[in-house]
């Protein structure tokens, strides 16, 4: 799946079919969004306004032939359907933000609109408008349902508020919905897994109990904090934008490294004991020390929370964040030493619900930036739908504004690609195609001559 950005998106000239999907009225539910649907939603739904900018997660993916107009409409159904987090609406009130929850039988995907295009680039900017208007968290539901119909190779393309869904959403989506229109088309049955309910998970994290500061974990948290002048960590460079002020977003995407190389710099990895999202990091943060940055590098990386199999093909908001702080020594042996132990000492920090750790900071931590400096890393080749590369299969994101930088990096069996986000200025374009640029040349220096690796991928980082 090739990560990237609406901006950067580029689809083939077609039809593009757009369903109206109703989900009822629903009823109120007594489950709390979860810390990070409310940190989503508390802005976007204060303002009272559907103009406001949102954040929204899409996948395209191809299919052949014309769009089964039919059969793709009973797949959206069946799709919503199993994932109660489609399910689901929110409203603010008095006390803040709730959840309305809405049943399988409330679900009804009408016939779709037609809007002919005549351009890759208007189908672009039309995709973006009707994804704005659409998958806006004051919306029920707040996602699109769409496709582009050609003769030769349509593609089928949704859009999510990010309340509803993570990446890994989005490769659960590509093979979920391709698997239920092939089985409609065909007349063969379906055989998907039953998962697990979002709603629920939102309950159980609600119920974590309260944390100490004695907790070592969160100990350790506060330190991390401390260290980052009681904040949270910034890229260490100029971006432009002062403490306080934003600017729009920019995009850049960059293939960092090819499969091969990929491979033997994984291989190097393994040989000092550390795995390939230590060692990317390890990369990133040498990187940006050969180009003037400090030798010192703290992060935040986030990872996924599906550890129960109920929650492995679930849609939903499955992640949570951990800090570490890279050092950068004398070579880059060492900085892959100092980073894989980062990473193991920041592991235990993860299971303490992000939450549990503010309540116990309290003015100790102050929030001065709206972005969070962060690395994530998703190894595409081990996760539902892994074969979507077939598909054409794309993440795609939405531009907004931007006051830090934040980098995704994403593996697929074409080799590490680096998404990055950051302000639209002409000092973080500049300084963000440097990283870049290093970020590939230590990749291809430290990449072994030869690979024998047994790898398990997952989802995030390994070790």
């Amino acid at each position: 799946m090739r990560v990237t950005s609406i901006t950067e998106y580029v689809g083939a000239a077609g039809t593009y079919l757009e369903w109206p999907v109703s989900i009822g009225d629903g009823i109120h539910s007594d489950v709390a969004p979860s810390f990070n649907q409310s940190f989503h939603l508390s802005a976007a739904l204060g303002t009272g306004s559907e103009d406001t900018t949102t954040v929204w997660i899409a996948v395209a993916f191809d299919v052949p032939g014309r769009i089964d107009v039919d059969a793709l409409s009973w797949a959206f159904e069946q799709f919503v359907e199993r994932h109660p987090a489609l399910r689901t609406s929110f409203f603010a009130d008095d006390t803040g933000v709730r959840r309305r929850v809405h049943a399988p039988s409330e679900v009804e995907a009408g016939h779709p609109q037609r809007t002919p295009m005549l351009g890759p680039s208007e189908l672009s900017m039309h995709v973006r408008a009707r994804m704005n208007a659409l998958c806006h968290p004051s919306r029920s539901p707040s996602y699109s349902l769409a496709a582009v119909d050609r003769p030769d190779t349509s593609t089928i393309l949704c859009g999510f508020d990010h309340a509803h869904v993570d990446a890994m959403s989005m490769t659960v989506a590509a093979e979920e919905i391709a698997a239920l229109y092939a089985s409609r088309r065909t007349g063969r049955p379906h055989a998907l897994e039953t998962v697990g309910s979002f709603v629920e998970y939102c309950r159980g994290e609600a119920d974590t109990p309260a944390a100490d500061l004695a907790d070592p974990r969160v100990a350790d948290w506060a330190r991390f904090v401390d260290e980052c002048g009681g904040t949270t960590p910034a890229f260490p460079f100029d971006l432009g934008v002062s403490l306080g002020q934003s600017a729009p977003q920019a995009t850049a995407v960059h293939t960092i490294a090819s499969a091969d190389r990929a491979e033997r710099f994984e291989a190097g990895c393994r040989e000092l004991g550390a795995g390939m999202f230590t060692g990317v990091v390890a990369a990133l943060a040498q990187a940006s020390s050969n180009i003037g940055g400090p030798k010192r590098f703290p992060l935040l990386f986030p990872l996924h929370t599906r550890r129960d199999p109920q929650w492995a093909r679930a849609v939903g908001w499955f992640t949570t964040n951990a800090p570490m702080t890279v050092t950068v020594g004398t070579d880059f042996e060492e900085t892959v030493t100092n980073a894989h132990a980062s990473f193991r000492a920041a592991l235990p920090l993860a299971a303490v619900p992000i939450p549990r750790v503010l309540e116990v900071l309290g003015e100790k931590f102050r929030r001065t930036r709206n972005d969070v400096f962060m690395v994530s890393y998703i190894d595409y080749r081990g996760v539902p739908g892994a074969d979507c590369a077939r598909s054409n299969a794309h993440h795609i994101s939405n531009v907004t504004t931007a006051d830090d930088a934040q980098f995704w990096v994403s593996r697929t069996s074409n080799g590490l690609s680096l998404r990055s986000r950051f302000p639209d200025t002409p000092e973080a374009k500049r300084v963000v195609e440097n990283v870049a640029t290093e970020l590939a040349r230590v990749l291809a220096a430290h990449a072994v001559t030869t690979a024998d690796v047994d790898e398990l991928s997952l989802v995030g980082p390994t070790a």
